[in-house]
């Protein structure tokens, strides 16, 4: 395995604004709650839009839809709180479960979030892939819900949120303003040509807080155990913990 370094000031020294799109409660944490742990430990703003309430995730337990959703809100709260993420930076868009579609409404939700916040740089889904391929021994299926969450926030950030004609009601908000984010850190791209690096070694103890409060989801021996492998597997010397992404700059 090659020399990982650590591309965290590369990317992020002159960002101040992060927008984290998901499609359900407790991704972020998956994807890169020790990164959001660091940038926010750093003074960076990072507002959490996610996509549905994750209702539908009931695993094998006996729960109705309605008392899921609310456990999810409350156990989410208390995650964001934990990795820094304030109630007016956590956004619920409140599509439906497992039917998140790449529908011309769908992109103008995140439109608005990006119009909104006007983020340097956005992480969120991969889109083009249905099988996620992580070693030559571990791969799984990439949700749909994650692949068109990932495809709508592309959209929305280009050429949706820039060109004025696309959702003009937005503009009746004040704090909205025409804007394109061209840059993103994209997950589930491993060992990518554009693979990118981010240590969270002295975070990755608020990540496995922060996604074992998802009790509806996990415990905290799984939490740890996730996080044991999505980030000490890149480290050859297992002494340092990083998360991986692909990073993606537009022209």
């Amino acid at each position: 395995m090659n020399t990982i370094t650590d591309s965290y000031q590369q990317i992020f020294a002159n960002k101040q604004k992060i927008l984290v799109v998901t499609s359900h409660p407790d991704d972020l944490e998956i994807m890169c709650g020790g990164l959001v742990a660091r940038l926010v430990a750093d003074g960076k703003t990072v507002r959490s839009v996610k996509v549905t309430t994750g209702d539908m995730g009931s695993r094998q337990n006996k729960i109705s839809q309605s008392d899921l959703r609310n456990a999810r809100e409350i156990e989410d709260t208390q995650a964001m709180s934990v990795l820094g993420i304030n109630k007016e930076n956590n956004i619920y868009l409140n599509l439906p479960d497992g039917r998140v579609e790449n529908t011309v409404e769908n992109i103008g939700k995140i439109v608005e979030q990006i119009r909104l916040f006007q983020p340097d740089l956005i992480i969120t889904h991969n889109p083009e892939i249905s099988i996620v391929r992580f070693d030559k021994d571990n791969s799984w299926f990439n949700h749909r819900d994650h692949r068109t969450t990932g495809q709508l926030t592309f959209d929305a950030a280009y050429p949706y949120s820039r060109d004025l004609l696309f959702f003009p009601k937005h503009f009746e908000n004040p704090l909205a303003k025409s804007w394109a984010c061209d840059e993103f850190l994209v997950v589930d791209n491993y060992g990518h040509p554009d693979s990118v690096y981010m240590e969270m070694t002295d975070f990755v103890e608020k990540r496995v807080i922060a996604q074992a409060l998802h009790k509806t989801q996990y415990s905290r021996e799984s939490a740890q155990e996730m996080a044991d492998f999505f980030t000490k597997s890149w480290d050859p010397e297992g002494k340092k913990n990083f998360e991986t992404f692909r990073h993606v700059k537009a022209d």
